[in-house]
C-alpha cells in the first residue's frame, strides 16, 4: 500500500471479485453463483447470477424451492428447478460475443454469505460453455485461490460422472428388481 493507495490486483482476482459480487445477487435458496464473461481486451461483456427467468417470482420471494421440497440431491433433476444457472444467464446475455472469451465463476453460501468452493459447472452448463466457444473457465475457491479449466475437460469430466452415476443407479435398480 502506498500512502493510502491500494495496489491493484491481478486481472483474475479482479474479475473473480466481480463474479463474487454477481453471486450475491442470486435468488436461489440452495446455491448462489455468479458468472462473468470477459473478452481478450479484458472487457466484461456479460454477467449472470442464479435466479428465475425474467418476470417470474424469485424463489426467495416465494420462500419455496421445489428441489428442497422433494429432497432432490444436488446435481440431479434440474428440470424441477425454477432458477437458471449463472453460467446460462451470462451466456444468454453474451450471445455470439462469448466466443473466445473467458468465463469467471464464484459462489456464496446462501446461509452466511461466505465464499464457497466451487466445483466445475454442471453437465448442461458445460455443454453450453463448449458450444459458446468459451476459451477458459476460471473458478474462485473458498481460500481465495482459483482454478483454471478448459471447457472440454469440464464436459468430459461431467459426462463421465453422469454415465458413472447412471450405471450405479441402474445397478441398484437391477438388484432391487432381483430381490
Amino acid at each position: 500500500m502506498l500512502r493510502g493507495i491500494t495496489v491493484r490486483t491481478d486481472w483474475n482476482t479482479y474479475f473473480l471479485d466481480v463474479a463474487l459480487r454477481c453471486a450475491k445477487q442470486g435468488t436461489c435458496r440452495r446455491r448462489n453463483r455468479g458468472a462473468i464473461i470477459v473478452n481478450a481486451e479484458r472487457r466484461i461483456i456479460a454477467t449472470g447470477y442464479s435466479g428465475t427467468p425474467s418476470g417470474c417470482p424469485h424463489c426467495t420471494e416465494l420462500n419455496s424451492c421445489l428441489r428442497e421440497q422433494y429432497n432432490v440431491p444436488s446435481g440431479q433433476r434440474y428440470e424441477f428447478c425454477r432458477s437458471i444457472h449463472a453460467e446460462m444467464n451470462a451466456l444468454l446475455q453474451a450471445g455470439q460475443s462469448a466466443r473466445g472469451c473467458d468465463l469467471y465463476l464464484a459462489g456464496v453460501n446462501v446461509n452466511d454469505g461466505s465464499i464457497i468452493d466451487r466445483d466445475s459447472p454442471c453437465l448442461l452448463c458445460a455443454k453450453l460453455i463448449v458450444q459458446a466457444g468459451i476459451k477458459r473457465v476460471i473458478i474462485l475457491q473458498a481460500d481465495g485461490t482459483h482454478n483454471i479449466l478448459h471447457p472440454n475437460a469440464i464436459l468430459l469430466f461431467r459426462s463421465e460422472e453422469a454415465v458413472s452415476s447412471m450405471i450405479s443407479q441402474n445397478a441398484v435398480e437391477n438388484k432391487i428388481t432381483e430381490v
